[in-house]
């Protein structure tokens, strides 16, 4: 007999070991717990599918910290190999969606990267595409991921110092306001390389697209005075930076360049400011990411002195019924 059920809160180790190999069992169990702490998971968005009493599959809710509804799912596993493995995720997701109904919640997001890294150990890629496909997923974007790193204790580096030139004024989201933010981020999307900007621009108008990309940022962690708009002298926006703080790691955010002043290396200038302001505030490992097709934002984070460590497929199941 296979059931599903949430676990409670002592089970952590057991929903940890579904699927793993030990030594990989305690970086997910410190993701997990660190997660439950910052509000982003709780033990009831923690599932194990059994047979006969034991976990054959596991998936947890993962939401931004201060929501109350899930927006994605982590920590999927299944018997990949098995050859019931196709009917197995089947029935773990029709207990998934009564309890999104129940939840109320719209739409689902899951990410698969590759390689295979902690916490979330995505082996068998393959496998894990497939069933997304048969479950109702659609792939929405794809993207290659940067890190950076710096020593502990350093609050400076020796490519993250604040530049000063003469072409640039910064003004804070302190000094201009959200209405000027979202103005910026309207007029960067224009002509981006970032194909769900794009489409997303294309689909429900600059202005409503820039509105949900600001209020998507801003359920993140950050300071206003990260958050600044690049001028030249005379007052012409040039472009933004909004450096923010999942729950994991500190990133870039958004960044942005308006289309008339690309090519001209304000987009080092304003990638070096949002740096600066991170590790100014501590941060020493920051990640981001950016569509496959936009190399000139890939050869931007390489100069800022990032690496290429991932490539990140991002999925969406957008109809609950």
């Amino acid at each position: 007999m296979i059931t599903f059920r949430p676990i409670f809160a002592h089970e952590l180790h057991a929903f940890a070991a579904v699927s793993t190999p030990t030594h990989r069992q305690q970086s997910i169990i410190d993701y997990v717990q660190e997660m439950f702490t910052k509000g982003a998971m709780r033990p009831e968005w923690c599932f194990i599918l059994e047979r006969e009493g034991e976990g054959i599959g596991r998936v947890a809710f993962w939401t931004l910290p201060g929501k109350d509804s899930p927006s994605d799912i982590v920590l999927l596993d299944l018997p990949w190999e098995d050859e019931n493995g196709s009917e197995l995720a089947e029935l773990l997701w029709q207990h998934l969606l009564v309890t999104c109904r129940q939840m109320g919640v719209k739409q689902l997001g899951y990410v698969l990267d590759s390689p295979a890294m902690a916490p979330q150990w995505q082996d068998h890629e393959e496998q894990r595409q497939k069933i997304l496909g048969n479950l109702g997923f659609h792939k929405q974007r794809e993207t290659s991921r940067f890190e950076w790193k710096n020593n502990p204790g350093i609050t400076s580096a020796p490519n993250v110092l604040p530049h000063m030139d003469e072409r640039v004024i910064y003004r804070s989201l302190s000094e201009v306001g959200e209405i000027a933010f979202i103005d910026a981020i309207m007029r960067g999307s224009a002509s981006t390389l970032d194909r769900q900007i794009a489409q997303e621009r294309a689909e429900y108008g600059p202005l409503s697209q820039a509105q949900e990309i600001y209020q998507d940022l801003q359920g993140m962690s950050y300071e206003p005075d990260w958050w600044e708009l690049a001028y030249t002298p005379d007052d012409q926006l040039i472009g933004f930076i909004l450096p923010t703080k999942s729950p994991t790691f500190a990133t870039i955010g958004y960044i942005g360049v308006l289309p008339e002043f690309r090519g001209r290396g304000y987009v080092d200038l304003l990638l070096n400011r949002g740096l600066f302001s991170l590790v100014q505030a501590g941060e020493s490992f920051i990640r981001t990411d950016t569509d496959l097709q936009n190399q000139p934002m890939a050869n931007a984070f390489l100069r800022a002195g990032f690496h290429l460590f991932a490539q990140r497929s991002e999925y969406r199941f957008r109809s609950f019924g």
